[in-house]
């Protein structure tokens, strides 16, 4: 896996995946204040379906590593779930619940941390509370997404109705549910971890196995603790246990507010042609994203852009329509349907959410900063992160030899060659627009040895120009003789 300098602000990935192999030894010494954390998921529920839609819950093993006790009841911690596939080379976000909220907490030992014993009203220090998934099923202590501030864990703890077995939970659409990798988070919001600092390891994720006919959510494997599921696309990307080096996963914090992580990968679609793929992740900004740009490089087109969301549902008031795409020659832009001082309850990219973006173009790539526009009105209203992107300017088309630029392949390429290399008159030359379609050897050079091969391949039976010849092409060697303008290729 490779990952950004900026992944450096996150706790260690690699010692946390360490950690992840034993989830009973979450950590060694004890974090300041109270730190809610998501150990383990040993159970799903599996409620049934209606209209192709299937509903699931999740259990939880949960701890408080803080060294203080970690406040528990009706409005808090709140616990989201949701579901996640990795196939054709792109993780996608299928599904999401309501959040699950405390009701009292236990006070066991299990997270390698001594725990003080307390219980109920709190999750006392060092303790685990553990529920089933059944349990967390429960549609009378599930509350909308929609009235938490997961920056300040703030929650004015309503419900809403449960019609159907869905209401509430996990849904996700059973024709989602074939081939691929499948993985499951739980993503923790409370407001006294949120004002210790605590809150950036509130997200931890696991694989499932889709079982055929039932399509229940069987566990496998550790639990991946700390680590949101957008990991999953780098760390299992090429399968289980086998990391994707060409995906990069970083995370960028508005200041004074939340953290989103980005995910970029690049793949090559053809000769001069690359698919673009990004993956936001947002763990817990109130203030929520609302666009997505990167730049292009001058004379770069593109092609194929697309966007992927996850659904809200059971009443939650947001608008599902997808983001809007813009391409020109300057950016790719994807927008939610409206702004917020329009529209409040618009399509953004809120807390414990995953939208994709991607397209694909003839830009070769490098490392460019993308820009995230915020939803919420406040400073700042816009963040800059260092992402794999289309950076390197269009090659120059031409064709090797041609070197007056008319087309033809003929004698007049030689003599105008020849012109600039030895001035009728002794005056200063007229430099041809492509000298690379000069270099009729393809040495990196323009010297007398280019019209010599010119004439070579006319007259003595020499060999052809190399590569681009015939038709226009780009140089596939690469070197430092410049191609300004090419006006008979397109």
């Amino acid at each position: 896996m490779v990952r950004s300098s900026l992944f450096t602000v996150m706790i260690s990935i690699s010692a946390l995946s360490m950690l992840a192999i034993a989830p009973t030894s979450v950590s060694a010494q004890f974090t300041i204040g109270p730190d809610v954390v998501y150990t383990d998921c040993q159970s799903t529920s599996n409620w049934g379906a209606i209209a192709g839609i299937r509903a699931y819950s999740l259990g939880s093993y949960t701890c408080n590593i803080g060294d203080t006790n970690l406040a528990w009841g009706t409005n808090t911690p709140l616990l989201g779930m949701n579901a996640y596939r990795l196939s054709g080379g792109r993780l996608e976000q299928l599904g999401m619940s309501w959040m699950k909220r405390g009701t009292g907490a236990g006070a066991g030992s299990g997270c390698g941390l001594p725990c003080n014993g307390q219980g109920g009203s709190v999750l006392g220090s060092g303790c685990r509370d553990i529920y089933g998934s059944g349990f967390n099923g429960s549609q009378s202590i599930l509350g909308p997404r929609s009235q938490v501030n997961a920056w300040t864990g703030a929650n004015p703890g309503s419900s809403g109705a449960s019609p159907t077995v869905l209401s509430k939970r996990l849904q996700i659409a059973e024709v989602e549910l074939g081939s691929g990798l499948y993985f499951v988070e739980g993503v923790y919001v409370a407001p006294d971890d949120a004002t210790s600092g605590n809150a950036y390891n509130n997200a931890s994720y696991k694989q499932v196995i889709v079982a055929p006919g039932s399509l229940d959510l069987n566990v496998t494997g550790p639990m991946y603790e700390f680590e949101p599921a957008i990991l999953a696309w780098a760390d299992h990307g090429l399968g289980v246990g086998v990391p994707d080096p060409s995906v990069q996963v970083v995370t960028v914090d508005i200041p004074a507010e939340g953290r989103f992580y980005v995910a970029s990968k690049v793949t090559a679609v053809g000769v001069g042609s690359w698919l673009y793929d990004y993956a936001i992740f947002n763990l817990n900004s109130h203030r929520s994203a609302g666009s997505f740009s990167i730049p292009l490089p001058l004379g770069a087109t593109t092609s194929n852009p697309g966007f992927h969301d996850v659904d809200y549902h059971s009443g939650e008031p947001y608008d599902p329509t997808d983001w809007g795409i813009v391409a020109d020659a300057a950016n790719v832009t994807w927008s939610s349907p409206a702004t917020f001082a329009v529209d409040p309850d618009s399509n953004a990219l809120r807390f414990g959410t995953m939208y994709n973006f991607w397209f694909e173009s003839d830009a070769a790539p490098g490392t460019i900063d993308a820009t995230i526009g915020i939803f919420r009105p406040g400073t700042p209203d816009s963040i800059a992160v260092a992402v794999q992107g289309p950076e390197q300017p269009i090659a120059p088309i031409f064709i090797r030899g041609d070197c007056n630029d008319d087309g033809i392949f003929d004698i007049a390429d030689a003599v105008s060659f020849l012109n600039v290399l030895f001035p009728p008159g002794g005056g200063s030359p007229s430099i041809p627009p492509c000298l690379d379609a000069c270099d009729g050897n393809d040495d990196g050079a323009n010297d007398i040895a280019d019209p010599i091969a010119i004439l070579d391949g006319l007259f003595a039976s020499g060999p052809l120009p190399p590569s681009p010849y015939p038709g226009c092409g780009i140089d596939p060697t690469g070197d430092g003789v410049d191609c300004n303008s090419v006006s008979f290729c397109p």
